[in-house]
């Protein structure tokens, strides 16, 4: 079901939202999968704020199976449905009744591929009957070495990218299909689910691609809501498999009969959001009134697994000069695009303290991190942008080797000696300090960069959202490193634009422009770190 979403169902302390702000509390659910770990949260949308309270949390690993790494779809889903019924639970315990919506956002490019829906006696198909054939095959695995080149000998990566603005990431999902040797032998009626649609055909029934994820995958116009055919037909992608676009703010469906009565949670309506998780992490970015008064983008990083850094635009810059950088051109939200380029970010840290692990050390991040910032800087550079550090395993190992000395006293100003002459990081703090001060650099020049693409100044305020915006090091050497203020926070920003897309469908916030971030502002607390490394960070007003 497509089209407009109802007002949530009857609460026994009220009716219904009036779409001011100023209605009584009612609950949504945001599914928020990461590359590293899940989490089902609640959010209560009560008097213009917007409150989240944790359901259930749940890591997400990489498995092998068949000779790739694979998501373990079956392990989410057990997880996302005990999360369900948690956040149920919760709304009642606090006398909000059911759940008003669901939405579900993850990582970008991976799919699954499900088959035909049996057909029912009337001749019509049974929702949510399709056979989901084989794994859900992630990026990081190795099918798709090399493809990326192959397939430009057909189509030109400028042409690629001036057809869809999207940088040809060697994992993207047109790449993967070149790679899959599934779809030859794949039956009529099947469909192709990015992960997040995945999830909401198994709550639903409904087969759609939504909107900010589908322009990841490297086939979607960068001009237009629809397909290219130009670039299906040289990959060979039968049109047929790729399920109808929906855009954030529609209705996906409602949650299949036998399944609200197993979980208890009522036929919830589901709503599309943001579901690539940048899309909605970036909605989240609690820039004030005043950036659009004057006519300032959204300057913003993502961080967590990874970091994705660049601005929020009315437009795509899809020019050669956009690809040459490793820019890309990703839809957001109220069609938005955002210009933004991709770097390992906080990966390269969760990869190194795993091998660390592995090897029997315990690790704390904070110990580490205080660590790391009472170690002299300026020592060590890598390039976070590296392929190399792709694919999981021994990272620790791979940041060691790859660690070059800085040259010049200006990098650093402890005395010279034989730490100063070391060829690489000794210590897991001289390690992850060498990764900060590297990512901090790589968003200096990456900002820059997608300003001057833009032909825009440099914003004075960049918002950093996600997990990674607890990293007061991180956001201290970021200010420091671009010369502007850097504004940490919200947190889980993901879940916070997921559920405020909800809201706004029911009705609960404004639909004026700018009314879903005035929401995130008023309910959380900010940071902001001043571009002086002998500052202390202060809370922002």
């Amino acid at each position: 079901m497509n089209g407009a979403v109802p007002a949530p169902g009857p609460r026994p302390d009220s009716g219904t939202s009036t779409g001011t702000g100023t209605g009584s509390p009612f609950a949504v659910a945001a599914i928020d999968l990461g590359a590293t770990s899940g989490r089902v949260m609640l959010g209560v949308v009560d008097h213009g704020r917007l409150e989240l309270v944790p359901a259930h949390r749940f890591e997400n690993r990489l498995v092998r199976r068949g000779g790739h790494l694979c998501w373990d779809l079956d392990a989410l889903w057990a997880e996302i449905t005990q999360g369900l019924a948690d956040a149920h639970d919760l709304a009642v315990v606090r006398g909000l009744g059911r759940l008003s919506s669901i939405g579900v956002d993850s990582w970008a490019v991976d799919y699954g591929l499900v088959g035909p829906d049996a057909v029912g006696a009337d001749g019509t198909p049974v929702p949510d009957s399709g056979e989901r054939l084989g794994e859900v095959i992630a990026y990081r695995d190795s099918r798709t070495d090399g493809v990326a080149d192959e397939f430009a000998r057909k189509v030109s990566r400028e042409r690629q990218f001036a057809l869809t603005g999207i940088a040809q990431q060697p994992f993207n999902t047109i790449y993967q299909l070149l790679a899959d040797d599934r779809l030859a032998e794949l039956p009529a009626g099947s469909a192709l689910l990015m992960v997040p649609d995945l999830i909401g055909y198994l709550l639903t029934g409904e087969r759609r691609t939504e909107l900010t994820n589908a322009s990841t995958t490297g086939m979607l116009s960068v001009t237009a809501r629809e397909w290219v055919p130009e670039l299906l037909e040289a990959a060979g992608v039968d049109r047929a498999l790729l399920a109808p676009l929906i855009a954030p703010g529609e209705q996906l469906g409602t949650v299949r009969p036998e399944l609200a009565s197993v979980l208890g949670i009522g036929e919830v309506p589901v709503i599309a959001v943001g579901s690539h998780d940048t899309a909605s992490a970036v909605l989240a970015a609690p820039a004030s009134p005043a950036a659009a008064v004057e006519n300032a983008p959204v300057a913003y990083i993502s961080s967590g697994t990874w970091s994705l850094i660049g601005l929020e635009l009315a437009g795509a810059v899809p020019s050669g000069p956009a690809l040459a950088a490793g820019f890309t051109n990703e839809r957001g939200i109220d069609g938005t695009f955002r210009v933004l380029k991709n770097v390992a970010g906080m990966w390269l840290v969760s990869e190194s303290i795993r091998q660390w692990e592995d090897e029997g050390a315990q690790v704390d991040l904070g110990d580490l991190l205080e660590a790391a910032a009472s170690v002299p800087g300026g020592r060590f550079r890598i390039d976070p942008t590296d392929p190399a550090f792709l694919p999981p395993g021994q990272m620790a190992d791979r940041v060691m080797a790859a660690a070059r000395p800085v040259t010049g006293e200006q990098h650093g100003d402890h005395e010279d000696g034989p730490e100063r002459r070391s060829a690489h990081p000794r210590s897991p703090a001289e390690l992850v300090r060498c990764i900060l001060e590297s990512l901090a650099e790589t968003y200096r020049d990456g900002l820059h960069t997608a300003c001057r693409l833009a032909e825009l100044p440099l914003p004075s305020r960049l918002h950093v959202v996600g997990g990674g915006s607890r990293n007061a090091l991180l956001n201290q050497l970021t200010a420091d490193a671009l010369g502007i203020e850097v504004v940490a926070g919200p947190m889980e920003a993901t879940a916070l634009g997921n559920i405020a897309v909800q809201a706004r469908a029911l009705s609960a916030v404004p639909s004026h422009d700018g009314a879903i971030r005035e929401l995130i502002r008023a309910s959380v607390d900010l940071e902001t770190f001043s571009p002086s490394s002998t500052r202390a960070p202060r809370a922002s007003a």
